[in-house]
């Protein structure tokens, strides 16, 4: 699996969510598996997509809202994790992509445990590890929410560079795709 194709499985797993992603790798692959969508993409500032997910959950309660998240992302957003527990939005899903790199500044080791699911699972949420693309439908399908999934990938191909995201054009897009019925 490779960052691309784990984003299409899951566009296609949850053809109505919201879609928030975090720079690099995860907004790359979903601009690239969704032909550049109405998504939410947290380009230049690392740490802050789940805590802007849990913003679309609450204001979005109808509709499920599922943040894709690189794991370099997801550590220095961890903090997150502990309100995402707290708040408990029953719409969420958080997803790591695992490779355990920083991959858009060259793929430098994280130099932690990746440990995402473990720590979720501490705090009271449902977690879950896919590894192939059919166990990754079937956790966006059933995993219970909130919920953190860890994907874990060994095609270590990055998207390649997102072009410019001019930031007023992506929030219309989104709003209007978030106010569509």
């Amino acid at each position: 699996m490779n960052p691309t194709d784990v984003v299409r499985t899951i566009l296609t797993a949850a053809p109505g969510a919201l879609f928030v992603s975090s720079l690099g790798t995860p907004t790359s692959a979903l601009r690239a598996a969704s032909d550049d969508g109405p998504h939410l993409y947290m380009g230049g500032s690392m740490g802050s997509a789940l805590a802007a997910a849990l913003g679309v959950a609450d204001k979005q309660p109808s509709r499920e809202v599922i943040a894709i998240l690189g794991d370099g992302e997801a550590l220095m957003g961890a903090s997150s994790l502990w309100s995402m527990a707290g708040i408990s939005p029953p719409n969420l899903l958080a997803v790591v992509l695992v490779d355990g790199h920083y991959t858009i500044t060259g793929g430098q080791q994280l130099g932690v445990p990746d440990i995402f699911g473990d720590v979720a699972a501490a705090l009271g949420m449902a977690t879950a590890t896919a590894r192939t693309h059919e166990q990754l439908a079937d956790c966006v399908d059933s995993l219970e929410r909130p919920g953190l999934l860890e994907v874990r990938y060994d095609e270590r191909s990055w998207p390649g560079p997102s072009p410019f995201v001019d930031p007023p054009v992506v929030r219309w897009r989104f709003e209007q795709a978030a106010n569509a019925s």
